[in-house]
């Protein structure tokens, strides 16, 4: 006779204690290398597989976490981000150069697989809901947060730049100006028409 639910929930939820409570206690020499491990067997796996079961992986990764983050409050959702962004930083500073280059390619190919995914609707929502993300983020931004940040792009793109090939390269300067083009347009749209909102008060205050 199989255990009662509510028994192998215990036990579960035992484990994930003692699971919790061990890596309270690592020391960082012991989450570096038990990230790497991680690392190590997730990129193993994900080079085995096939590009149906990498979207399906990725849909229903995506499908769990989005479910996930529409129970958290705003704190728990502010906390989890703080403590997503200590866990990375850790990651990256243990990853070796080649490393660091698999995970790069390895973000471009998952990317590249969710943009093909999405439909217009989810296209145009993503992408305001990242403008969004970085104006806020850039309101509450330090003098010091800027320049770090700046730099960090700067450096970013230029190991980018450095690993392009002559093609890639003039891929991207025929991309940039037409990604570029409907900003300045919607840019100069709202500031003509800003233009004209305060032409009509300024003839509505002389009247």
């Amino acid at each position: 006779m199989p255990p009662k639910r509510r028994k192998l929930f215990g036990r579960r939820t035992a484990a994930a204690s003692v699971t919790r409570a061990a890596k309270a206690s690592e020391t960082t020499e012991q989450i570096s290398l038990r990230l790497s491990q991680m690392a190590s067997r997730s990129a193993a796996r994900i080079s085995t597989e096939s590009t149906a079961e990498r979207t399906e992986r990725l849909a229903s990764v995506a499908s769990v976490m989005s479910s996930r983050r529409a129970r958290l409050s705003i704190e728990e959702r502010l906390v989890q981000n703080s403590q997503d962004a200590i866990r990375v930083s850790r990651s990256r500073a243990s990853e070796s150069p080649t490393q660091t280059i698999l995970r790069r390619l390895r973000n471009a190919s998952a990317t590249a697989c969710s943009r093909a995914l999405e439909s217009a609707e989810q296209n145009t929502s993503r992408r305001l809901r990242n403008a969004r993300a970085r104006a806020s983020s850039r309101v509450s931004e330090k003098p010091q947060q800027t320049a770090i940040r700046r730099l960090k792009n700067a450096s970013a793109t230029a190991s980018a730049r450095a690993l392009e090939n002559p093609v890639q390269t003039a891929n991207l300067r025929l991309w940039n100006p037409r990604s570029t083009a409907p900003a300045r347009t919607s840019e100069s749209n709202n500031n003509g028409q800003i233009a004209r909102t305060d032409a009509q008060r300024l003839g509505a205050a002389f009247r």
